[in-house]
């Protein structure tokens, strides 16, 4: 299965989720809730491959 990543908005706030497999189970991975500004600027970066770091594995939760 492929890792795929969404630019997710909630309350005003928005959030970059990236869910991929590993070890035969789905990982969901978000980023720091922020600004639309903040994380528009992140999402482009991580669109252009520039920005490898954009999710915080310590934010990381097994479905």
């Amino acid at each position: 299965m492929p890792t795929f990543y969404e630019l997710c908005q909630s309350g005003g706030q928005f959030f970059i989720r990236r869910t991929r497999r590993l070890r035969q189970k789905m990982v969901i991975d978000e980023s720091p809730w922020t600004t639309h500004a903040r994380a528009l600027a992140t999402w482009t970066s991580l669109l252009d491959g520039t920005e490898l770091n954009a999710l915080h594995p310590h934010a990381a939760c097994a479905t």
